[in-house]
């Protein structure tokens, strides 16, 4: 159920898109007075629509409004030449801190708080198998998930999963294959780029970083399903 207090909340961000629905990243550059002082380095344009929501940039483990324990997510969508709208990548979550995901039970996972509620933003970034400049992502639409109790299930075998393998100390066995809507995708500078995990014998060994992650199957078949994607169908 979504409150009412979820609802006076997120209100202002609702109107707040549908301001800029059809607008491009390099229009709100321009509204926001940053125009070419903003260097469009990867992910520069998630980070500005953030700004407009006013939302800082942050790796905590609370959402991005913890009063009501809502997190932002920008989802960024290819239209492919055969007139299909797909995601066009998996979208991160929270980084995995495996000594803890470890000891925790899918109950007291503190990756369910970044999966409870989320506030959807999608916006076109690539176009008959051609990636756009960021400045010319167009804003497509958004939308409120709230997982049902079978999503939520569907959730939990993919964390227990990925649990199962740390706890025993194969975390570097860890794919980005593995899960129906949940990944543990590699996320880091390098190979070199590694952090503590179990190693199944009670102490610890050294593997690459990994992250939780959305896989495209679940944008693709329980977000864009939802979404308005008139104005880039045409």
């Amino acid at each position: 159920m979504i409150s009412s207090k979820v609802i006076e909340v997120l209100t202002p961000l609702f109107n707040t898109i549908a301001h800029i629905k059809g607008k491009t990243i390099g229009q709100l550059k321009e509204e926001l007075f940053i125009g070419e002082k903003c260097k469009m380095k990867k992910g520069a344009a998630g980070l500005i629509v953030e700004n407009i929501l006013g939302i800082k940039n942050n790796n905590r483990d609370e959402p991005d409004i913890p009063q009501i324990g809502c997190e932002i997510k920008i989802l960024p969508l290819q239209k492919n030449r055969d007139g299909t709208i797909k995601a066009k990548e998996p979208t991160a979550i929270q980084m995995i801190n495996y000594c803890e995901v470890a000891k925790e039970t899918w109950e007291t996972a503190k990756l369910r708080s970044k999966i409870n509620l989320t506030f959807w933003v999608v916006y076109l970034a690539k176009e008959n198998g051609k990636s756009k400049a960021q400045d010319e992502y167009v804003i497509v639409d958004y939308f409120l998930d709230h997982p049902s109790d079978v999503q939520n299930g569907i959730f939990k075998t993919d964390w227990e999963e990925i649990q199962s393998y740390i706890v025993r100390g194969d975390a570097d066995k860890l794919s980005c294959s593995m899960g129906t809507y949940i990944e543990p995708k590699t996320k880091g500078t390098n190979n070199e780029d590694k952090t503590d995990a179990p190693d199944g014998k009670g102490g610890l060994t050294r593997v690459r970083r990994r992250a939780f992650y959305y896989k495209k199957n679940y944008t693709n078949t329980q977000i864009i399903p939802n979404l308005d994607l008139s104005k880039i169908k045409k």
